[in-house]
């Protein structure tokens, strides 16, 4: 065999190689984590040939290939299923709920009360969390004296408390905290009603 024909047959198999190996690449699989603390986020995803996707939906995800981006949509148990060794290696992510309460007393709006055992069921799966901590903060609004709401504030994360234990849920070191109306989720005039500030939150990291 000539070096000439040699040299022809060295650069196609060359070419073969490296077309095989593009063509059987895996794709680039790119999945949009929650923020920590719920916010809105996104990330613009963009292939070899400039084509671009966006990601703006927790769980959102992109296989990228040197010519197309495919989409699709998961959810968290299929993410931890399928990084397990990276979950399991990651810090907790800290988990933050919020429960609305009628004006004067401890009783959940209706809306949170249907929210209760979803926030119930969520807690009880992270119960095996290493060093979790539980904080659970009382709020009102601005009707009524500032002792009053003090004291309001933190019968209803007290309440809230008795709610977790009644569903399984281990209390015994959570804390507990009052803040009154001192940290209102839209600001009002003193005498104003306003639901959203009448909340418990429940912070689980």
């Amino acid at each position: 065999m000539s070096a000439r024909r040699l040299a022809i047959l060295c650069l196609l198999a060359g070419v073969i190689l490296v077309t095989l190996y593009y063509v059987t690449r895996p794709a680039e699989r790119i999945t949009l984590l929650p923020q920590p603390d719920g916010t809105p986020s996104a990330v613009v995803v963009q292939s070899k040939s400039g084509s671009t996707s966006v990601l703006d939906r927790p769980y959102s995800v992109a296989t990228v290939t040197a010519s197309r981006i495919g989409s699709a949509q998961t959810d968290e148990a299929a993410v931890r299923t399928r990084y397990r060794e990276v979950s399991d290696a990651l810090p907790a992510r800290p988990r933050s709920y919020t429960l609305f309460f009628d004006s004067g007393g401890t009783r959940l709006t209706p809306e949170s009360a249907r929210s209760l055992p979803i926030i119930v069921k969520i807690l009880i799966d992270l119960k095996d969390m290493p060093a979790a901590e539980l904080t659970v903060i009382g709020h009102a609004d601005e009707v009524g004296t500032n002792a009053l709401n003090d004291e309001l504030s933190r019968q209803r994360a007290t309440s809230v408390i008795a709610m977790l234990k009644a569903n399984g849920i281990d209390t015994a070191n959570a804390s507990i905290v009052g803040r009154g109306s001192r940290d209102p989720l839209l600001p009002a005039r003193k005498g104003v009603s306003e639901e959203k500030n009448r909340r418990v939150e429940i912070r689980w990291k």
